[in-house]
């Protein structure tokens, strides 16, 4: 007599991020869970955060998806004004890799990139502004350099934090530790979300960086100064 062993569901990983009430998290991994359709390969888990972007004006969700199978990790990235917008919209994305997958012609790069074959140009430099200050000399220190915004460590806390000038003329700050993000995501989150300038941890070094238009399918990224023997924490 065969004996079937009853297969495992995926395990779907769901980070709101404050934007949704606690039962949008079922729907997202409801969501999430129907692409084993499409998929060539055992879904083993997935993971689906939402954020703002860089904490600034609210009106964009953006649905950052980690989906694993048996062999391979797909990645992609979904916007919308609401986490339900967001998340058909990352699963869509996901979907067509999926297929794309099945049929043998995964493209290259990650889901959410531009269409063109031109790879974006990336200039990384350091930044110019203070290695330790407070918010105070962060403001004196942007006004010098004449800049919109700048990346600083901040004398508190030891780590990256940004001042920008807002659209009132007016200082903000974003001091906590961002989403952790590949310089790849980052750009492609750019991309999708239509801001000037992204605040996030780099995955490979765990320090705070900024991915920042520099004009037509052109991008920089500003690191941090003297990072070497800094600890992140």
């Amino acid at each position: 007599m065969r004996v079937e062993t009853p297969t495992q569901s995926p395990t779907i990983d769901v980070e709101l991020g404050g934007l949704a009430s606690a039962d949008s998290a079922d729907r997202v991994r409801t969501r999430i869970l129907s692409l084993d359709r499409y998929a060539p390969r055992p879904i083993i888990g997935a993971t689906v955060r939402f954020s703002t972007p860089s904490g600034r004006a609210r009106t964009l969700v953006v649905a950052h998806a980690t989906l694993a199978l048996s062999g391979t990790q797909l990645v992609a990235f979904g916007t919308g004004v609401t986490v339900g917008e967001a998340t058909d919209r990352v699963r869509a994305t996901l979907r067509r890799q999926l297929v794309d997958m099945a049929h043998g012609r995964r493209r290259h790069g990650r889901a959410g990139s531009s269409t063109s074959d031109d790879k974006p140009v990336v200039v990384r430099h350091a930044s110019r502004m203070p290695t330790c200050a407070s918010p105070e000399q962060a403001v004196l220190a942007l006004d010098q350099l004449d800049q919109e915004f700048g990346l600083y460590v901040d004398a508190t806390t030891g780590r990256e934090a940004v001042v920008w000038r807002t659209s009132g003329g007016e200082y903000a700050f974003a001091t906590e530790r961002p989403a952790a993000l590949t310089e790849s995501e980052a750009l492609q989150r750019l991309l999708l979300t239509g801001d000037a300038w992204l605040f996030y941890t780099d995955l490979h070094t765990g320090h705070g960086h900024i991915a920042h238009r520099r004009g037509d399918h052109r991008y920089g990224v500003i690191t941090p100064v003297a990072t070497t023997g800094r600890r992140s924490s």
